[in-house]
């Protein structure tokens, strides 16, 4: 058999403007924090807490909802140059790469590890003759 008294709260949940206007109230000169969360049926810390977030810019006042804009998501038709990619975390996490590349009459290219893209380029370009 339960004995516990077990009660059930529900949480209110303040809109922004009656955050402001609680905060208005509590900030004013003179007043209690205590008193004013109390008046409101809101915990003093809470309060104390939308303080904090207005001081750090991050409680304002609510406005109109963003408005979405249209997006297009398209395979691109420019692949970035090599200056805009972004280097490999480490040497030894690069070094582990490989690559084959199989040519016409049975030539295979094998790359183990990190190797500079103009000394592949001129394999190829000599592989080509």
């Amino acid at each position: 058999m339960d004995t516990s008294t077990h009660t059930v709260s529900k949480r209110r949940y303040r809109t922004a403007e009656e955050k402001q206007r609680i905060l208005a109230e509590a900030t004013a000169p003179g007043a209690s924090v205590a008193l004013v969360a109390r008046k409101h049926g809101v915990n003093a810390n809470l309060v104390f807490g939308w303080i904090r977030l207005r001081k750090a810019g991050l409680l304002a006042k609510a406005s109109e909802p963003a408005a979405l804009l249209p997006v297009k998501v398209t395979i691109p038709t420019v692949l970035p140059d090599r200056a805009s990619r972004p280097a490999p975390a480490s040497p030894a996490r690069a070094a582990s790469g490989h690559v084959a590349i199989e040519f016409p009459g049975g030539i295979i290219v094998r790359v183990h590890g990190l190797v500079d893209r103009e000394a592949l380029l001129r394999v190829f370009a000599a592989l080509r003759r």
